[in-house]
């Protein structure tokens, strides 16, 4: 008896216990964030702030995913991405091409596909150039998150 007395007044105090707790749990209601999923899940390059991929010369298509961060939308989004004219030594038309240079994340969805076409360019081995994307959002409330909105391909000739 003094076992099932002792056990149910741990039971009892742990559940009065745990009732204080505040959910912490953080809620985006006003913030919306776009992102590249695999700059969160892959480790930035060395002595950058973003992750490079390689791929290989004339890949062809590629989709990367966007990630929208915050509650869904209503209406489909038009997120806008650019090359990065400072950390890119691709060339546009010989190197890579992009599909249009915005993402559509539809309705109710939290995701979109950003399509660039990695072209066959001359060989020469043993040479690297690199493409890397930047997003920037809708032009009004939905802003690129500044830790995870540039990823960079590694373009092996």
């Amino acid at each position: 008896m003094k076992k099932i007395f002792g056990i149910a007044m741990a039971l009892v105090t742990s559940i009065m216990m745990s009732s204080c707790f505040k959910d912490n749990q953080p809620v985006f209601d006003s913030l919306y964030l776009v992102e590249f999923q695999d700059a969160v899940t892959t480790a930035p390059a060395l002595n950058k702030t973003f992750p490079i991929q390689a791929v290989a010369n004339g890949a062809g298509s590629l989709t990367r995913r966007i990630n929208l961060v915050g509650r869904q939308r209503e209406t489909e989004e038009s997120i806008k991405f650019s090359v990065d004219p400072v950390e890119t030594t691709a060339k546009e038309g010989v190197h890579y091409s992009l599909e249009g240079g915005v993402v559509k994340i539809p309705a109710k969805s939290s995701f979109g596909d950003c399509k660039i076409n990695i072209l066959r360019a001359p060989a020469a081995p043993g040479t690297n150039v690199v493409l890397v994307l930047v997003l920037e959002g809708n032009g009004s409330d939905v802003k690129p998150n500044e830790n995870y909105k540039k990823l960079g391909f590694r373009i092996a000739l």
